[in-house]
């Protein structure tokens, strides 16, 4: 039975019916499905959590190649259909639960120091909150995520691309991304309005910033308008005053008419660095 043959008999077994403000579109093309394990580059003493498993389609070929799998599903009536169709996989456990909620560190304890590999097809409307949400945890080793393009396009553009934005140098500060494969609409059923990428996610090595919450709104700041010069939208998002914005950005040896686009992730980290020391040694935080 096709994919897609086999998505409609289980939506009419189990009376399912997408739902919409979910992003339920669920993967029907087998060969993509391969080749998202493959890319994950799963071993069999591997553990794997997979994010919105869906009909199962992805959590089959993981049960396969993985030692466990918790397959995590916000939707109950999906739990129902992933407990019934893979009761016989011992390794598996479906946790039907918003993965925001649970506690992955406790999930994960038996696990000792073993690093997780995760899988998933994140929901377009909170694909860059998840994102973030997993890039700051150190639990996992490899990340393999299905997400719309467009936000893909954002994740992966370089400095002077005018997509580039907050989410794109947070995620390059923890990690290191590239795309795996783009696919279209009709690869999923509903087919998405929307075409998708797979991206492939790991941690980066790079010396830490000296206040993570700092440098995080340092970034916001910068990008709080994208009309205006970094001298600007800095000093004015972080409520400091020009000459010390200015000040900093010299001796961080950015121009400050240049635009928060143009700086690499490397510029943001000297610019809050700096930004933390004029501010302990004006004694204003």
């Amino acid at each position: 039975m096709k994919l897609k043959e086999r998505i409609r008999y289980l939506f009419e077994k189990y009376n399912f019916s997408p739902n919409l403000s979910l992003s339920q579109n669920f993967l029907i093309d087998p060969k993509i499905a391969s080749r998202i394990v493959e890319e994950a580059g799963l071993k069999r003493e591997d553990s794997v959590l997979e994010v919105g498993a869906g009909t199962g389609v992805l959590t089959s070929y993981l049960v396969e190649r993985a030692k466990k799998v918790w397959a995590v599903e916000i939707d109950e009536r999906l739990c129902r259909i992933l407990k019934d169709e893979l009761s016989d996989r011992e390794n598996l456990e479906v946790i039907c639960k918003d993965i925001i909620h649970l506690d992955l560190k406790k999930l994960f304890s038996d696990s000792g120091k073993e690093k997780i590999k995760v899988v998933g097809n994140l929901p377009y409307h909170v694909a860059s909150f998840l994102l973030l949400h997993f890039a700051r945890e150190n639990w996992w080793d490899i990340m393999l995520f299905t997400i719309q393009r467009e936000v893909a396009d954002k994740l992966l553009s370089p400095p002077g691309d005018k997509k580039r934005g907050v989410l794109t140098v947070l995620m390059s500060y923890y990690t290191d991304m590239e795309r795996v494969i783009d696919i279209p609409p009709q690869a999923f059923y509903p087919p998405p309005r929307v075409s998708s990428t797979v991206v492939r996610i790991r941690k980066r090595k790079i010396t830490p910033v000296k206040d993570e919450k700092l440098f995080t709104s340092t970034v916001k700041a910068a990008f709080s308008s994208k009309r205006k010069i970094l001298l600007n939208s800095i000093a004015k998002g972080l409520n400091l005053p020009r000459g010390l914005t200015r000040e900093v950005l010299i001796k961080s040896g950015i121009s400050e008419k240049k635009r928060a686009e143009e700086l690499k992730i490397e510029d943001f980290i000297r610019i809050s660095n700096l930004l933390l020391e004029r501010k302990v040694a004006s004694k204003c935080c």
